[in-house]
């Protein structure tokens, strides 16, 4: 009994190991952005204005790192290439995968859109071309 919870430890050990994780300290002020560089990437999260006024958490991963609130927006320096889930949730959860890979940058817009009850999370990303456009006209 002693070696079974010996293995299953180390295996969730390992398991937990190799997920990429984030850190709060990760994020940035959007007014700090840093320049594309190869030993990260950097996920520009926003959410541009209109008349639904619901806010939610986007967490990358386990850990929240934007609210989703009308014309706002926070980027997210990631250190570790990996996949990584974005998430949000109202009454329903809405997630993305992004693949993410070192001196990138990924735009992931945030809205919402009718609900039985409330408001539900929208999460997509968008092109650098796009993205970068409407994350400039937030202020």
């Amino acid at each position: 009994m002693k070696r079974i919870l010996i293995v299953l430890s180390a295996l969730l050990l390992a398991v937990c190991g190799c997920s990429p994780k984030i850190s709060s300290n990760m994020v940035i002020a959007a007014d700090s952005i840093p320049a594309s560089h190869p030993d990260y990437a950097v996920i520009y999260f926003y959410r541009t204005g209109n008349f639904v006024r619901t806010p939610y958490d986007v967490h990358l991963g386990d850990e929240v790192v934007y609210r989703s609130k009308n014309n706002t927006k926070a980027a997210v320096k990631v250190e570790k290439p990996g996949t990584y889930e974005i998430w949000g949730k109202t009454e329903t959860r809405e997630n993305i995968s992004l693949n993410v890979e070192m001196g990138k940058e990924y735009y992931v817009k945030t809205f919402c859109h009718f609900g039985v009850a409330v408001w539900r999370p929208s999460i997509e990303q968008v092109t650098p071309e796009v993205g970068r456009s409407e994350w400039d006209s937030i202020r």
